[in-house]
């Protein structure tokens, strides 16, 4: 892993830490470092004021100056009109809905707008996906190169989760086939147990797509066949809007 891998990795390790902040220690042993790996890192990112160390518990947080710079990522990526467009979209539907974007190596989610229903399912912003037992990854690897498609499976393969599943390329083939003939991807508790989804791709004007909004919900909630097309079709809708707001 190079160095600014692990940096990053460091930083997100403290952003989804508790508010107090985290340390060495726990760095340590989420990133996968050596303690002096990580303590070098850490003093790094102190001294270029992206963390801030509380000398008293000794532990790390994110430093307010990086706000600002959260704050024009937020309004360059259009995060604010594309929630907007989630959130009309959960009305509709009533089930949780995220974004994924297509990335070097996959396809990680964006933003997620969770269904005020007792029962639903929660999707984390900034994980990365495996592509061929995702409805996400499936419907955004559909309309991409095929040679691409396949090493971004063969990528998702490698993952450590014993809950994902391998995919044959001949299997992997037919499915994204299937998701080009039908127009949307759809997962039957492939990726977790219990967990149904429904996604359709964000397509850029040559017919590639880039990016893609999937809804999720106990398996039940999407075993109609009828309300599937219906929930499809206004989730289309959606993604038309948001191909407008992104780069």
């Amino acid at each position: 892993m190079k160095y600014l891998q692990k940096v990053l990795n460091v930083i997100c390790i403290v952003a989804y830490s508790d508010i107090e902040g985290v340390s060495v220690i726990e760095v340590s042993e989420k990133a996968g470092l050596p303690m002096s790996s990580t303590h070098r890192i850490l003093n790094d990112l102190v001294e270029c004021e992206a963390l801030v160390k509380n000398m008293e518990s000794r532990k790390y947080r994110l430093s307010p100056r990086i706000v600002p710079l959260v704050h024009e990522i937020s309004r360059k990526m259009n995060l604010d009109w594309l929630k907007v467009i989630l959130t009309e979209l959960k009305d509709e539907i009533n089930e949780t809905v995220f974004l994924s974007e297509l990335m070097e190596n996959g396809v990680s989610s964006l933003l997620t707008v969770e269904s005020n229903r007792v029962f639903s399912f929660r999707a984390r912003s900034g994980v990365y996906l495996p592509v061929h037992c995702t409805a996400a990854g499936l419907a955004i690897v559909a309309y991409i190169e095929p040679s691409r498609a396949e090493k971004l499976m063969c990528i998702s393969s490698s993952y450590s989760d014993s809950q994902v599943s391998q995919c044959p390329v001949e299997e992997f083939r037919d499915r994204l086939a299937k998701v080009r003939r039908d127009g949307f991807a759809f997962c039957n508790e492939e990726y977790e147990p219990g967990l149904r989804a429904l996604a359709v791709p964000v397509l850029r004007p040559n017919g590639f797509a880039f990016a893609s909004i999937t809804a999720i919900a106990p398996g039940e909630r999407f075993s109609d066949v009828e309300g599937n097309r219906q929930v499809v079709e206004r989730m289309k809708e959606a993604a038309v809007k948001v191909g407008k707001f992104m780069y």
